[in-house]
């Protein structure tokens, strides 16, 4: 990889070579790891590249009002189904193959002999990928357990390391991080129109803000920056469903909240309580005074003191008969 390139140039132009594409992310993932695993799988198939985007654990229910359908929980297909016929019984003179109703036919002519169904056995070859894109994992022991899975396949494929969080290891061949990025969702917006302008639609628009809000508790967390804000308005611009992701990420869980049975307790009946009457021996000692709730210094005088005296004279003279 040309190291003149910055690491968003080099994770461009990675995508750019590879035919086949794994996108995983971290064990327990958050909807944010979620919503971008998905948005970016989608890009990458508009872009033409065939992609499997990989999330073994269970999914937030958060996420269940996107189209999940798409993310496979297990490693599988993009590799080779291999037919193993035994010809030390017969010799193969010609073979051919064909589709007829949904099924694959192969035709296997003998030269001499003849072929038994226990001469045939299968297998599979290796996975066939280009190159992994590892989203929001900082450690390798937080990846899809998939990784440790299948320590033969990522061995020989280079990573894209794409994440925000500033602890990242740097494992990957080209590590994307961005630490002022409020989440994953966020670099990918960028990363996308990298790749080609206009790519992202309303699934993608959708899926890339359901990640965003998520990340920022609805624009609120300390980490979110003008830019998160920038980002949400070129989504929404784009067609994104604010109000199903605002109703899907909070209105349900307050839903949830308000739904909980509360205990029934019988209701006790009140009686009048009579403070006791404590014997006084002195003089009352005087409260101290509460201190004032607005700064004396805030508080206008009056500017003339009431002249109260012909009053006072009124009240002196002696009340007629």
């Amino acid at each position: 990889m040309n190291p003149d390139l910055t690491p968003k140039q080099q994770t461009s132009e990675a995508i750019r070579q590879a035919e086949t594409i794994l996108i995983i992310t971290g064990q327990h993932p958050s909807i944010d790891q979620v919503a971008s695993t998905m948005a970016l799988a989608s890009v990458l198939r508009k872009f033409g590249k065939k992609v499997t985007a990989l999330i073994s654990d269970s999914l937030p229910q958060q996420v269940s009002f996107l189209e999940t359908g798409e993310l496979d929980r297990n490693l599988s297909g993009l590799r080779d189904f291999i037919l193993k016929v035994d010809v030390t019984k017969a010799q193969v003179d010609k073979l051919r193959y064909e589709v007829q109703d949904d099924k694959l036919k192969v035709y296997i002519t003998p030269y001499k002999g003849s072929f038994a169904p226990s001469d045939v056995t299968f297998d599979y070859g290796s996975y066939r990928y280009d190159l992994v894109i590892v989203l929001g994992v900082p450690t390798r022991a937080r990846i899809d357990r998939v990784y440790a899975d299948n320590p033969s396949l990522f061995s020989n494929l280079p990573i894209v390391n794409l994440d925000f969080h500033r602890s990242n290891e740097q494992y990957g061949a080209i590590n994307l991080i961005e630490p002022m990025a409020s989440s994953l969702a966020e670099i990918l917006v960028a990363l996308a129109e990298s790749l080609q302008n206009g790519i992202v639609d309303e699934q993608i628009a959708t899926a890339l803000l359901t990640g965003l809000m998520a990340s920022t508790d609805r624009f609120t967390a300390t980490h979110t920056t003008a830019k998160s804000l920038t980002v949400a308005a070129q989504l929404m611009a784009a067609g994104a469903k604010q109000p199903n992701i605002v109703r899907a990420l909070f209105r349900d869980s307050r839903d949830n909240r308000s739904s909980q049975p509360r205990s029934q307790q019988p209701a006790q009946p009140t009686q009048p309580v009579q403070a006791p009457v404590e014997e006084l021996h002195g003089p009352i000692a005087a409260e101290p005074s509460p201190e004032p709730i607005i700064d004396p210094g805030h508080v206008e005088l009056m500017p003339e003191i009431a002249d109260f005296t012909a009053a006072a004279e009124i009240l002196q003279k002696p009340t007629e008969q």
